[in-house]
């Protein structure tokens, strides 16, 4: 367990802060969901609402290093998961059932599992350096292994299952795995998480472009002429906006990390309130669409 003492000194300072970022990303994430399930030509609604999900991740790198009871924490995490799966495998605009797109609340679930997979493995190599101990260096170089297959595997179930999708997926594994080790390294934090949207995007082309087929994606992955032709400007903004949508994200960074450096705020939430926010206004928007649709 010593993996999972992670500075929570230096963390508990600005718990304040959270709930200052949690009140914005619940907004934009209500922005973009309305845009999403009633206005899906107007862009900016989208692109306001890419700001909730790195402020998402960020929380939860936080709270898995805040948390007392790490178990609570995944529990709390899995009771409102399920609660959310009915209402989100009918969210989208046609109203249609989708029983194995998963929440991003599962995909959370994962992340944490990830985060403790990844300090165990530090944890075992930091072993090896003391007492060089090769089971030790084995052990940890297998729990990172582990770490790294656990970040592409829903990738690689939506290749196998047809219409299997983990929300956010791999951005979202990475991005809270960023944010947990350069906790405390806003620099290093920020260019990571911008090279990831970049890799993510190229990746997103390979993807795009493969019809789900594991062997023309891998070939379109190392073609890269084939993904600059994909992404060059005679193709038109267009292009650059469907493959690197999510990249609009980078401007998250600013609110989380300008509150870092501020006094925290005074607006204090309940835990419990983006927990029910997420289902509710779910099933809220379904409601309304349901009505739009009769009509």
């Amino acid at each position: 367990m010593e993996a999972l003492v992670v500075e929570k000194e230096g963390l508990q300072k600005n718990a304040y802060r959270n709930d200052m970022l949690k009140l914005l990303a619940l907004v934009t994430m209500l922005v973009d969901h309305i845009g999403y399930m009633y206005f899906p030509n107007e862009m900016l609604l989208r692109i306001i609402g890419r700001l909730a999900f790195p402020i998402f991740t960020y929380q939860i790198a936080i709270g898995y290093s805040r948390t007392s009871n790490l178990k609570k924490y995944v529990l709390r995490l899995s009771l409102f998961a399920l609660i959310t799966q009915l209402p989100y495998s009918f969210f989208s605009p046609d109203i249609k059932f989708n029983p194995i797109h998963f929440n991003v609340l599962f995909t959370f679930i994962t992340a944490i599992g990830l985060l403790y997979v990844y300090d165990m493995g530090v944890l075992k190599i930091r072993n090896f350096i003391k007492d060089k101990n090769y089971k030790h260096l084995l052990y940890g170089i297998f729990l990172l292994a582990l770490a790294v297959i656990i970040i592409i595997l829903p990738e690689v179930v939506s290749f196998i299952v047809k219409d299997f999708y983990l929300e956010y997926g791999l951005l979202a594994l990475a991005l809270v795995l960023l944010f947990h080790i350069f906790q405390e390294k806003t620099a290093a934090a920020i260019i990571s998480i911008i090279l990831l949207y970049l890799l993510h995007g190229y990746y997103r082309v390979a993807l795009f472009n493969s019809a789900y087929s594991a062997a023309l994606f891998w070939s379109n992955l190392f073609n890269f002429k084939f993904v600059w032709n994909q992404l060059n400007f005679q193709n038109g903004l267009s292009q650059l906006q469907r493959y690197y949508f999510n990249a609009w994200g980078v401007f998250a960074l600013i609110p989380i990390f300008v509150s870092k450096s501020i006094n925290p705020s005074s607006i204090r939430l309940n835990k419990y309130v983006g927990y029910i926010f997420y289902p509710a206004h779910m099933i809220f928007l379904i409601v309304i669409a349901v009505i739009l649709k009769a009509y």
